[in-house]
């Protein structure tokens, strides 16, 4: 295991510290005769690159200083109902298009311990490989099953899979099929 040192302190320069760059004179540059003109300044514009789209100008509303910059934050609470049990919402059914794909995988995203994308800070989700981001991939729920034992998880983020390894999965869904310390696991994705 690697830790890093603290930096040390850095220590002032002193002017002793500086000293000038001369460069060589470039022996190919051409010395123009005194009768010769030198041309200084900007060249002129050969034009947009075509291989890049142009954007078009989209006129706005102008900054107007003598509005008042005022921000405002809305908060609207629900009251419980009252004697009624909390109902939590079923998420919507996998409808499996018949598509499908087998391999390898592996986790990340230990919540408190490693990086996870800020949007999705732990739970069922996954990384996708190039055999399952086919089409409008990202978020899409698609199964993942581990022998038996079956998941359903959300492609929020790609991973550079390659060969056999299909999928990333978050560690609180591959803790569902496996140990952590498995690391790595034979599945079938089901979308």
């Amino acid at each position: 295991m690697a830790t890093a040192r603290p930096p040390s302190e850095i220590a002032p320069l002193s002017p002793d510290a500086f000293r000038p760059i001369i460069l060589a004179p470039d022996p190919t540059a051409v010395v123009p005769e005194a009768n010769d003109t030198i041309a200084t300044g900007p060249e002129p514009s050969r034009g947009p690159i075509a291989d890049f789209p142009v954007a078009s100008w989209i006129p706005s509303l102008r900054p107007n200083p003598t509005l008042p910059m005022i921000a405002k934050a809305e908060v609207k609470v629900q009251p419980k109902p009252q004697g009624k049990p909390h109902v939590k919402k079923a998420t919507p059914a996998l409808k499996l298009t018949g598509r499908h794909a087998t391999g390898t995988a592996t986790w990340y995203c230990k919540t408190g311990v490693s990086v996870c994308h800020h949007s999705y800070p732990g739970g069922m989700y996954a990384a996708a490989g190039s055999e399952l981001r086919i089409g409008a991939w990202r978020g899409r729920y698609v199964r993942v099953c581990a022998g038996s034992d079956c998941i359903r998880v959300r492609l929020i983020d790609w991973c550079a899979c390659g060969g056999n390894h299909i999928i990333d999965l978050y560690s609180d869904a591959f803790r569902q099929l496996a140990p952590l310390s498995a690391g790595g696991i034979h599945v079938t994705v089901s979308w």
